[in-house]
């Protein structure tokens, strides 16, 4: 966990990255060897569900169980064969040439994740979510709101949040027919509620279906933003079409061209298109989005829930850029459960430390990370007396986040040892 919060050395290189007073501050007995931090990542793993349990025993008994939880899914990539638990899949990484493994959280509006699920990289969220549910549910106080993206909506697994006494709130999948008809209702809808979350105007319309609650949302600005960007693929996709067809040369003043119909001979005449090619990309969905519940509550709560959902994304930049997860170099399964296991507390002693603080400047992992690294514990060995500690380059980020605490790490006796 320190070396997560400091420079993120491989295992290979603990050795030779730390000094051996750190092992003796962290109180090892003496300098461990290079196979001691390889056994012990591997008993993480093999123990993780007698770790996993006794992490939700702690923060139920301490209050950090928040009762509306957000559930997201993410992956990480591998560098070498990754026999363990690397399958191909939909890479979040950028990087759909090398195996992965898919790894879920559960984490409350108060940034305390409650729950942790690592499988192999093939595994869709939809399949995903049944085992980040059945995770959670040992922690989770009955009528706790659940809430994820459209990659974990099916009618199942809104069934099973509803069995186990939990409400949901989810994106529905934007699939053009159906959208249309709730669209369709919204434009019918003359009592439409106006909505404002961040300076930016929603309208909405709610309707009820069965035993679940929808939340119809239209905005300009997303309608211009989704617009803009299906006009780019467009011309991207454009673009790439020129290259379809093959010049050849014939003559000075006549072009053939090589199509899958023939060769298309050329006169020197230009003909210019009369209309303007309309882009296939546009559905008419732009702008709108709808959201399901179980809850039937006001549609500005419900969105403002919904945006929150960004707690659990934040969480999955600080473990990837912050602790830096990828790549990942551990080839058995024990290994690899137990490397992103070691992240994952990491992550929750950051977030502990940041809601347990007053007013804290810096929040994001990666950021703090460098002023952590700028504060400094420097030992001192005079040459006619005890050696001695000093704390030195606290700066007023850092202690708005420890506080005083961090004083507990300066000589009390510097006048004496001197």
């Amino acid at each position: 966990m320190y070396n997560r919060l400091s420079e993120c050395f491989a295992t290979n290189n603990l050795l030779t990255g730390y000094s051996s007073e750190l092992f003796e501050l962290l109180k090892f007995n003496g300098q461990p060897s290079e196979r001691t931090f390889y056994r012990d990542i591997t008993r993480l793993g093999k123990k993780h569900q007698f770790i996993l349990e006794q992490y939700q025993k702690l923060i139920q008994e301490e209050g950090l169980v928040a009762d509306k939880q957000f559930i997201d899914f993410s992956s990480s990539y591998f560098e070498g064969k990754a026999e363990a638990l690397g399958e191909f899949g939909y890479s979040r990484d950028g990087q759909p040439g090398k195996k992965q493994l898919t790894f879920g959280v559960s984490t409350g509006i108060n940034n305390i994740p409650s729950a942790l699920t690592i499988q192999k990289g093939n595994v869709q969220d939809k399949t995903h979510f049944k085992f980040m549910l059945k995770t959670s549910e040992a922690v989770l106080e009955k009528n706790s709101l659940l809430i994820f993206d459209c990659g974990g909506n099916t009618k199942q697994n809104k069934k099973d949040v509803r069995e186990k006494n939990f409400h949901y709130l989810t994106l529905k999948p934007k699939k053009v027919s159906v959208y249309k008809k709730f669209i369709e209702q919204y434009k019918n809808d003359k009592k439409k509620t106006e909505v404002k979350i961040n300076d930016v105007t929603y309208s909405s319309v709610k309707t009820k279906n069965d035993d679940e609650f929808n939340y119809i949302f239209f905005c300009e600005k997303l309608e211009q933003d989704h617009l803009a960007l299906k006009e780019r693929k467009f011309k991207k996709e454009l673009e790439k079409n020129k290259g379809v067809l093959k010049k050849t040369k014939t003559g000075k003043e006549i072009d053939a061209y090589l199509t899958e119909e023939g060769v298309v001979t050329t006169t020197g005449h230009l003909q210019k298109t009369l209309a303007s090619i309309e882009n296939p990309l546009i559905n008419g969905l732009e702008g709108y989005f709808i959201l399901e519940s179980s809850l039937n509550i006001e549609s500005e709560r419900a969105l403002a829930l919904y945006k929150d959902k960004d707690k659990a994304e934040k969480l999955f930049r600080n473990i990837k850029e912050g602790t830096e997860l990828r790549p990942m170099r551990h080839w058995s399964t024990d290994a690899i459960i137990g490397y992103v296991l070691v992240i994952f507390l990491t992550n929750f002693l950051v977030n502990l430390t940041l809601l347990r603080a007053k007013n804290p400047v810096v929040k994001n992992t990666k950021l703090l990370k460098k002023y952590l690294r700028k504060l400094t514990l420097v030992i001192i060995y005079p040459p006619n007396g005890f050696k001695f500690k000093l704390l030195a380059n606290i700066c007023p980020e850092i202690t708005s986040i420890l506080g005083n605490f961090i004083e507990k790490y300066c000589d009390k006796n510097l006048q004496i040892s001197w």
